[in-house]
């Protein structure tokens, strides 16, 4: 019996990296990124099965998706029997994350103007855009609110991006647990930093040539980009018992 895991997560938190290591570590276990919903965006309580909202592109559900396999996920999906989990990351960490994937160069060709062009390397190069964190964080606030609501239900939970990276297998273990499956025999973590994927990565086209430095999140260097003004403008905007509730601290 294939288990079927929805997963949620705030950009440039970790769903990428979670998605492998349930894939690859858990036996039949298949995880969700955009089916049933965006994974990035709220959970929703009813499924719009035409898939309309599920993907960002726009793209129709069979480019990713086969009938067969729709129609297992509905089976589940009617039975009660989707698991769910919300992908975590310490706030600051997120901030450096996000404020440079804001200002990548991608986007910043795509919006064109060279003001605009010179001042977004400008941000980038900062690791934080300071003007911007208000909005990040009302961004952030909103959506872990309505996932967070989600981890009161039994068939939902969290996993924090520094758990995996720290104690990859201990973590896939309490995971599996949660989700009464087992772990495969081999265990797998990938070792090179992930690339932008959606619903059909796997271990052969997620990853890039170049080695993931685990230290810079566990010894939290991304601090390093922070200043006791930008401090102060989190401490204003983030919501407390949210961070509470995901049992991470404020500076």
């Amino acid at each position: 019996m294939v288990t079927y895991i929805k997963q949620y997560g705030i950009q440039r938190s970790c769903t990428n990296f979670v998605k492998l290591l349930l894939e690859n570590n858990l036996e039949k276990s298949i995880v969700l990124s955009n089916v049933l919903g965006w994974k990035h965006g709220p959970h929703k309580k009813e499924v719009n099965w035409n898939g309309d909202d599920w993907d960002p592109q726009n793209k129709k559900i069979e480019t990713y998706l086969s009938l067969d396999e729709l129609e297992g996920i509905k089976k589940a999906y009617k039975s009660n029997e989707i698991k769910y989990i919300i992908c975590l990351k310490d706030p600051y960490a997120w901030l450096v994350s996000y404020s440079k994937y804001d200002n990548r160069p991608d986007k910043i060709r795509s919006l064109g103007g060279l003001l605009n062009e010179s001042r977004k390397l400008m941000n980038r190069k900062k690791g934080v855009n300071r003007d911007k964190i208000p909005e990040y964080l009302e961004m952030w606030n909103k959506l872990h609110q309505n996932w967070m609501n989600l981890t009161d239900q039994s068939n939902c939970t969290y996993t924090k991006y520094e758990n995996l990276l720290e104690n990859p297998k201990e973590e896939v273990e309490r995971l599996a647990k949660f989700f009464k499956t087992k772990t495969n025999n081999e265990f797998y973590v990938p070792e090179r930093r992930m690339k932008r994927g959606g619903e059909k990565i796997d271990k052969n086209n997620s990853t890039e040539n170049k080695i993931f430095d685990s230290s810079y999140y566990i010894e939290r260097r991304y601090l390093e980009n922070f200043n006791e003004k930008m401090y102060e403008t989190i401490r204003k905007h983030i919501d407390f018992e949210i961070v509470k509730k995901m049992k991470y601290d404020i500076i």
